[in-house]
């Protein structure tokens, strides 16, 4: 009797054994600690807000500063290296607000065809811009587009100094190493303008009266530039 009840015993331990154990174990049945942790980690990323991206690029290239074509003479604007910074504001997805300084430091040759002379200035030539630029795709290699109106100081250090309204349209390539470090590469073409005189009209026919504005304006040079530089995004 002693030998059977012990047996009996056995078998009722090991019938039961695997039921307290899948009671003591998260991970089994529904796996309720595990699914709980999950849900409560998606809510958190979720309900992150998401930064707005700020990208600062110290930028160095190369300049081609053209020359202006007068009625007898020729002012010529030696290439140059140029140097600056691009400071650059997520306003939607895809698209930011961009604000860039240049400056070229170079000399010019003005040349007057009639009288035969040349003189040698040196200049410097500052481009104060705020565009925007849209980006064509997401990813490590992004190319964008970009345009941007402002201004242009023609800065001559022993003659007087021109400020001139300007526009520029590029485009180029960013490579992301991470999240926070890239590469800016870029071209643009630089157009600083000047307006040589305006008016205003008015005049009554038989629709009745009407008026109007007109601004004559022309590009004072054509000019260019390509760079590059290291870009930090916070």
């Amino acid at each position: 009797m002693k030998l059977s009840n012990l047996k009996v015993s056995v078998m009722a331990f090991v019938m039961v054994l695997p039921v307290m154990l899948s009671a003591q174990s998260p991970t089994s049945s529904t796996g309720t600690v595990q699914q709980t942790y999950k849900l409560d980690e998606q809510t958190k990323k979720k309900t992150t807000p998401v930064g707005r991206r700020i990208e600062l690029t110290p930028v160095y290239g190369y300049s081609l500063n053209g020359s202006v074509n007068l009625y007898r003479a020729n002012f010529k604007m030696e290439n140059a290296e140029h140097y600056g910074g691009i400071l650059s504001v997520e306003v939607m997805p895809g698209v930011l607000g961009e604000f860039s300084y240049t400056r070229s430091n170079t000399t010019a040759r003005f040349e007057d065809f009639v009288a035969g002379e040349s003189n040698y200035y040196d200049m410097s030539i500052d481009y104060f811009q705020l565009g925007g630029v849209k980006e064509l795709k997401k990813g490590p290699v992004v190319p964008f587009g970009m345009v941007s109106l402002g201004a242009t100081w023609f800065n001559m250090k022993d003659e007087s100094d021109h400020v001139s309204f300007s526009a520029a349209l590029g485009g180029g390539l960013k490579f992301f190493f991470s999240d926070r470090i890239g590469i800016r590469m870029q071209g643009r073409l630089l157009l600083p303008m000047y307006f040589s005189g305006g008016g205003l009209f008015l005049g009554i026919g038989s629709g009745g009266p009407s008026g109007g504005v007109s601004i004559s304006t022309g590009v004072l040079a054509v000019q260019g530039d390509f760079s590059g530089g290291l870009i930090f995004r916070f």
